[in-house]
């Protein structure tokens, strides 16, 4: 007896249609992972309290003494700076006195602004852990009943934020001021002047050295934008007719507006140069983490920040 065997041909699904489907959920997948990438959440918040080179629990002493002497140090230097402005010896331009608001004009002041902010929420931080007994993020429970990990503290983000525009901004402020923009008939070189423009990625590199924090490479767009962000601002302080301390049209000489192929070339290579910057820092820190787990016994259990 023979039997019949019936083929149904099953619907066959357009290739094209099914590389469209999936267009959406690959770009879903690539936001959801850069926003991850450029989040200021951190699952072990007690490291931006920590010395990356203690053995026990929270920061020592001598920790939190560092601290409180680099924030008066960074703060008392960014107050001269602002308070010691003088017109360069021998000057004869048409500027009769010194404009103490054109301070906040220059990128240099900029940065060491950020920088005192950083060195003073790191304090703050190391205070902090100082004086509690954990740091860690307990899991809590939303309206659902479901545990979620809580949010890193707004303190430990700020301080992340700022730690890494200083950073940044340190290294590319005193690259550049001593490669295109210091003129020895205008800028004397002095202690304030190397302390503002040297000591500032000095700072930085010994942060890179003690911290025990992380510096995530995606955070590169954060330096890069505050470059951008000043470009912006000297385009706008041209534009409105704004002038340097000694009356000339540019901030800067290669931030000249009045040639705008020029400025937006100086702009770009800055970002550039901030990202290049960023990488760099982002492996010192690393160097520093790999070495510190070589020499250091494994940690004891991190205290955790209060969320109040």
């Amino acid at each position: 007896m023979c039997k019949h065997v019936v083929l149904i041909p099953m619907k066959t699904v357009d290739t094209a249609m099914q590389k469209k489907s999936c267009k959406p959920a690959m770009f879903g997948r690539a936001w959801l992972a850069t926003r991850r990438a450029l989040s200021l959440e951190h699952p072990a918040p007690h490291q931006f309290a920590c010395y990356q080179w203690q053995r026990g629990p929270r920061p020592p002493l001598g920790y939190v003494i560092y601290r409180w002497v680099l924030f008066l140090g960074v703060l008392c230097v960014g107050v001269s700076s602002f308070a010691l402005q003088h017109l360069p010896p021998g000057y004869a331009g048409p500027v009769a006195r010194v404009n103490y608001m054109k301070w906040f004009i220059y990128l240099t002041n900029w940065g060491y602004l950020v920088l005192v902010l950083q060195s003073g929420l790191a304090l703050a931080l190391a205070q902090r852990g100082r004086a509690e007994r954990s740091l860690h993020l307990a899991n809590e429970e939303d309206n659902s009943g479901m545990l979620r990990r809580r949010r890193t503290p707004l303190l430990c983000r700020v301080y992340w934020m700022s730690h890494t525009v200083a950073t940044d901004l340190a290294l590319v402020i005193t690259l550049v001021y001593w490669t295109l923009v210091h003129d020895p008939k205008i800028h004397e070189v002095n202690a304030l002047n190397l302390l503002v423009h040297g000591g500032n990625s000095v700072i930085i590199v010994v942060e890179l050295a003690v911290t025990s924090h992380p510096v995530r490479m995606a955070h590169a767009l954060y330096g890069a934008g505050a470059g951008l962000l000043y470009g912006v601002f000297s385009a706008l302080y041209w534009a409105l007719g704004g002038t340097d301390r000694l009356g000339a049209r540019a901030i800067y000489p290669s931030l000249d507006w009045s040639r705008p192929g020029v400025a937006i070339g100086f702009v770009c290579l800055c970002a550039v140069v901030l990202v290049t910057a960023h990488a760099l820092a982002a492996a010192l820190a690393g160097l520093r983490a790999r070495v510190a787990a070589r020499l250091l016994p494994a940690p004891r259990e991190p205290f955790a920040l209060p969320h109040h």
